[in-house]
């Protein structure tokens, strides 16, 4: 009823489309559009001919920017804004063209005057300040988003073990950075050919994972930071640059 009372009154490209809600006595069934290349979290684990990820860096970065902006559209475009709350790899669906798309909302809510009855969300993507708060804000969303952003750069699960009791992918991207190794936090098939267009993203999840919400981006700068960080624009200014040369 949770997902009904959401989804039944919002539209977005890249937010998972309600056909229908079936309901008989107890049970109930929640119709929604077919994801054929499942979640991001399989497919960033999935590999085609010759051991190489199925994700390049354009389809990585083209499923961040939809993200975003899926993102941008709650917490911008909605009155009241909704938290969805739970943002993480495996809630972010893909579509035939790779094209991303926010599901489970089952626990989110709206952002005008809501307060957590109850910690809500997945461990490894949380905010650290929903350890105390009771308020819910959209820079817990940007928070779980930068998350995701890291996910898409390293390939790594953001609760590996191997990042040592109690650590996460934050600390761990942190510490690689604080001894000015970025480029070996990078997923090391992928940034073979877009090092330098993967940096520009680590930077903006940097930024979301911040540890003080205020100093967080809204989801509209980083929909904005997303877009001037287009591979393909950067290869469209070389080449006009060249031609006028």
């Amino acid at each position: 009823m949770a997902e009904i009372g959401i989804l039944g009154k919002i539209r977005h490209r890249n937010i998972l489309k309600l056909y229908a809600c079936l309901l008989k006595g107890e049970t109930g069934f929640l119709v929604f559009e077919y994801m054929q290349n499942g979640n991001l979290f399989e497919a960033l684990r999935r590999e085609i001919k010759g051991g190489r990820p199925e994700l390049d860096w354009y389809k990585r970065y083209s499923i961040a920017l939809g993200a975003a902006k899926g993102l941008m559209y709650l917490h911008h475009d909605c009155s009241p804004a909704i938290v969805h709350r739970d943002i993480k790899s495996t809630n972010i669906l893909l579509d035939e063209e790779y094209e991303a798309k926010i599901a489970d909302f089952g626990i989110a809510k709206l952002a005008e005057g809501s307060d957590n009855s109850c910690l809500a969300g997945t461990h490894g993507y949380m905010a650290p300040e929903l350890a105390y708060s009771l308020k819910v804000t959209e820079k817990s969303d940007v928070y779980s988003f930068g998350v995701v952003l890291l996910e898409l750069l390293t390939g790594r699960n953001p609760a590996d073990p191997q990042f040592g009791e109690g650590k996460d992918i934050v600390y761990w991207v942190s510490s690689h950075l604080y001894r000015q190794k970025a480029e070996e936090v990078l997923h090391p098939q992928v940034r073979e050919s877009s090092a330098e267009d993967m940096t520009k993203v680590l930077r903006i999840a940097i930024l979301c994972t911040t540890k003080l919400p205020s100093l967080r981006p809204s989801m509209r700068e980083v929909v904005n930071m997303l877009v001037d960080a287009d591979p393909c624009r950067a290869v469209s200014r070389v080449k006009s640059f060249v031609k006028n040369c």
